[in-house]
């Protein structure tokens, strides 16, 4: 069963009604986004981001997979399909994905300020100032901030490696490190983006699929039915 790696971004989930900071309407017309992602203005103001990140889980708990989340879960049928998201909702898990490796970090979980390596399913959707670990210091959302390593970056790059086929989906390539994890796919591979404004300069060995993730996944199936095997 051959390999397929996806790598997914904030157009994955717009259609779920998850907001975006980049699109129109977007959270950027609300927020300065280092004032609400960044490490700096966890430092500076815990209480907002703390309400910020309430406020998405909320938005999250309230939205469905849509037709791209159902038609990857899907695809594991004939695929080896392994997710690379950069998005921090569960929506690839609720429609059905076993295999999913979150680069930025998940809504649906708190870990500790003192010992990164404690990490909590959340039960309340809720987090607030007095959350403590079991350390005994305050409890932080799971995301990975602006200032902040990304941890699962090599985990990323080792799967991409190991890709058969690559897909790109909702995501600008221009968000980074995660936008270089195509470069290490092997050159040999098909490579797929499926994105409705898809960027005008790109390597010639990407099959553009210009569509949103619903209608661009289920063209992704078409494609793919002659190199299941």
């Amino acid at each position: 069963m051959k390999r397929l790696v996806i790598l997914s971004g904030a157009g994955m989930s717009a259609e779920s009604g998850i907001r975006t900071f980049r699109d129109m309407n977007g959270l950027w017309e609300e927020y300065d986004v280092m004032e609400v992602a960044s490490i700096q203005a966890w430092h500076k103001n815990p209480e907002l981001l703390l309400r910020f990140y309430n406020d998405r889980r909320i938005q999250m708990m309230a939205s469905h997979p849509n037709q791209g989340h159902l038609l990857l879960a899907e695809l594991e049928k004939s695929f080896d399909v392994r997710i690379i998201t950069q998005n921090v909702d569960d929506l690839h898990e609720r429609a059905g994905s076993r295999s999913v490796l979150h680069l930025h970090g998940e809504l649906t979980k708190a870990r500790s300020t003192k010992d990164p390596s404690l990490v909590y399913l959340l039960k309340n959707p809720e987090m607030k100032i007095g959350d403590l670990c079991e350390k005994g210091s305050q409890l932080r959302p799971h995301i990975v901030w602006f200032g902040e390593e990304v941890t699962e970056m090599e985990n990323a790059i080792e799967l991409t490696q190991t890709a058969d086929i690559l897909c790109v989906i909702g995501t600008s390539l221009n968000v980074y490190p995660a936008a270089g994890l195509i470069n290490y796919a092997p050159r040999h591979i098909p490579v797929f983006l499926i994105d409705p404004n898809p960027p005008a300069h790109l390597p010639g060995r990407i099959q553009v699929i210009p569509e949103k993730a619903g209608k661009g996944v289920a063209i992704l199936i078409e494609r793919l039915k002659d190199v299941a095997e």
